[in-house]
């Protein structure tokens, strides 16, 4: 099935592993260019060699208040342009609001939302440019619902902003032709929920837990963000996508 997407450049934050690994690996599955970001260079070298040579690898600090508009300038001067992004970002620190720190609180909403300020405002003078462009952000399940057992507050409250934004800028990009999503993964199997994956496998297996039965994996993820970078979302704008297996319509 042709997407609309085969030529075109994408940039990915946080993706020498994980959801945007996933993400990046789909996109070049596609025919896209893809630059991709970390803050590891060696693993970010590593997920460059393992996509091909269609990607270009740039080690940064996504929270650096100037790397966001680093990436997109380097993205631009690479490829030509930039016509799909994917706003990803790191884990939840894990703390209940009265125990987490000011410090620690402005973190979240460095990382999550701030990052995605930064990185929307740099690719939207290329979007508009090149006649329009598709955004995808990554927020979280945590943006609905919290848990007693993994408490993350601050992340919870930092990705529920994610969403807030993602609505507004599309209502503010849409006469651009930019199109602006969210998807809102649950519990998918990352080196960050090494933790709590095999309690939740066992639970889902015994019918306690995910009703479809399993943990995602990152490819789930990724087919969401290819669908929305794709034409065959042209007139989707201003949405999210839950992810979670159909766990949170159980829990309704």
């Amino acid at each position: 099935m042709d997407l609309g997407i085969d030529g075109k450049v994408a940039l990915v934050t946080a993706a020498s592993a994980g959801l945007g690994f996933g993400c990046a690996q789909a996109l070049v599955g596609e025919g896209c260019r893809v630059a991709i970001n970390g803050h590891d260079a060696g693993r970010l070298d590593a997920a460059r060699a393992a996509l091909g040579a269609y990607t270009l690898a740039l080690p940064a600090d996504v929270t650096d208040p100037g790397a966001p508009a680093q990436l997109v300038t380097s993205t631009v001067e690479r490829f030509g342009g930039i016509d799909i992004l994917v706003a990803n970002a790191p884990g939840p620190p894990k703390a209940r609001a009265l125990d987490v720190t000011d410090d620690a609180l402005r973190d979240a909403i460095e990382a999550n939302l701030l990052t995605s300020v930064r990185l929307v405002r740099a690719a939207v003078p290329h979007m508009r440019t090149a006649g329009g462009g598709a955004i995808v952000n990554i927020s979280s399940v945590s943006a609905f619902r919290g848990s007693a057992e993994r408490p993350t507050h601050a992340y919870a409250a930092s990705k529920g902003a994610v969403l807030g934004l993602t609505h507004a800028m599309a209502a503010s990009y849409g006469r651009d032709r930019i199109r602006v999503n969210a998807i809102c993964p649950g519990t998918i199997r990352t080196r960050l929920t090494v933790d709590i994956v095999p309690g939740v496998e066992k639970a889902s297996r015994e019918g306690r837990g995910i009703p479809l039965g399993r943990v995602g994996e990152p490819e789930d993820i990724a087919r969401c963000a290819l669908f929305l970078a794709s034409d065959d979302a042209s007139f989707i704008s201003g949405a999210h996508i839950v992810a979670d297996g159909g766990a949170m319509a159980a829990s309704m």
